[in-house]
């Protein structure tokens, strides 16, 4: 009696939450493999019920600090089309943002589109350190002063050619060391046709000058965002679709002991790849939790698009067989990680299978993996109906989550922020 008591109390729980994320927004959960079976988790989310714009822009990001005031990085066009980044601030949890400045230093030099976006990331004390690509390199400024004003911004890569530099990543690792890694096109001549090469730099006086650029590999798929994490004992990890014969794309990921100086020969993520003579435009997500690298991707492979997980025990020397993570959930693509206690918490966008033949309006999804590794059912954030793209999920404190992507209108293109609570 007291079982099937507290199965109706789960049940009753779970139409409340999906009722209150939007209308026509129904879960249909998919079987897991037995490695991962799905389970609902012990804490849930309760979102505000109708995201809301909160700048004309798109790539929004945000950094939040103790006292809950946040900082909110975009890109805007100006009257002749070109890119500028921008910087506001608010103190009020997110009901309004304001006193909006210029974060890049050349006018209209921003290239921000896709996965290439801009990144914003905290650093130490008052550090503030906004990264982007500019004119073909990757550009960097950093703000003292919490955001007020940011320096003249310098370059990162060091090569003098007109090769293009893009799909970047920038973390800071624990000790306060920042790193920048990206897709580079300065060895085309000497890799692959239609290849690019990573490399990686960076700064040990909190961003006022970066060190000399170091090739991690060459090979790779040109337009796929790169990702970075860091273990528990200094330990950096590095990720990017790799080329290999035939075409032949599949993650990998590659480990450096010593700051980022060196790295390992990369390690397949999956046995198979995805063979495509072409670009996917998205690259993996991958953070370090519970002395395990979780990994998350998109691939086209056997003409179906999916979203893919796996987990490294051994500090990225081999990977667990790789599970699909978006269930049921249609055109599921451009995932983004986010640690909240010890989960990984996944956040997609996709398309609900239930909703006009299973294409209807994309929306924001989110997934959480648990310290064993047990995969939550996808569950659909509130949206406006308007189409998601790009999600990035924020970790804020007291139990606040902030979600944002870009949604595309006639009016042009908006930065949406939808606020949730975790409820245990």
């Amino acid at each position: 009696m007291r079982s099937q008591k507290w199965i109706k109390f789960i049940f009753a729980g779970f139409i409340f939450l999906t009722s209150c994320a939007g209308p026509g927004l129904d879960v249909v959960p998919d079987k897991l493999s037995d490695s991962a079976k799905t389970e609902e988790s012990s804490s849930e989310i309760v979102w505000e019920p109708v995201p809301r714009p909160v700048a004309k822009g798109n790539d929004g990001q945000l950094l939040i600090r103790t006292s809950e005031s946040m900082n909110l990085l975009y890109v805007a066009h100006n009257n002749k089309g070109k890119q500028n980044l921008f910087m506001a601030k608010t103190k009020n949890i997110g009901d309004s943002f304001s006193g909006s400045i210029t974060v890049n230093s050349e006018e209209g030099e921003v290239s921000a589109h896709g996965e290439n976006g801009p990144k914003l990331r905290n650093g130490k004390g008052r550090g503030m350190f906004a990264a982007w690509v500019g004119k073909r390199d990757i550009k960097f400024a950093r703000s003292m002063n919490f955001g007020k004003s940011f320096s003249t911004a310098i370059r990162v890569n060091d090569d003098e050619g007109k090769a293009s530099q893009s799909f970047f990543t920038m973390e800071v690792a624990p000790d306060g060391t920042i790193y920048v890694i990206w897709l580079d096109g300065r060895d085309r001549k000497s890799g692959k046709p239609g290849t690019s090469s990573v490399y990686i730099a960076r700064s040990v006086d909190q961003g006022k000058s970066f060190e000399k650029n170091i090739k991690i590999s060459g090979d790779i798929c040109p337009c796929c965002r790169t990702a970075l994490a860091f273990g528990d004992n200094g330990e950096i990890f590095a990720s990017w679709r790799h080329i290999y014969d035939e075409s032949e794309r599949i993650i990998v990921v590659a480990t450096s002991l010593d700051g980022g100086k060196t790295w390992s020969k990369p390690v397949k993520v999956s046995k198979k790849g995805w063979k495509i003579n072409g670009c996917a435009h998205s690259g993996p997500a991958m953070k370090y939790t519970g002395g395990k690298l979780f990994i998350t991707w998109y691939t086209g492979k056997d003409d179906k698009a999916s979203l893919k997980y796996s987990y490294s025990s051994d500090n990225g020397k081999s990977f667990e067989e790789a599970k699909n993570l978006q269930g049921a959930i249609l055109d599921a693509n451009h995932p983004d990680i986010t640690v909240i206690g010890k989960e990984a918490w996944v956040i997609f966008q996709g398309r609900d299978p239930k909703q006009a033949g299973g294409w209807s309006r994309e929306t924001a999804w989110l997934v959480k993996i648990n310290e064993r590794v047990e995969v939550s059912n996808p569950l659909p954030l509130p949206s406006t109906g308007g189409g998601v793209a790009y999600p990035y999920l924020f970790k804020g404190n007291g139990g606040r989550v902030y979600a944002m992507w870009t949604e595309f209108g006639e009016e042009g293109p908006q930065v949406m922020l939808c606020r949730g609570r975790i409820q245990s």
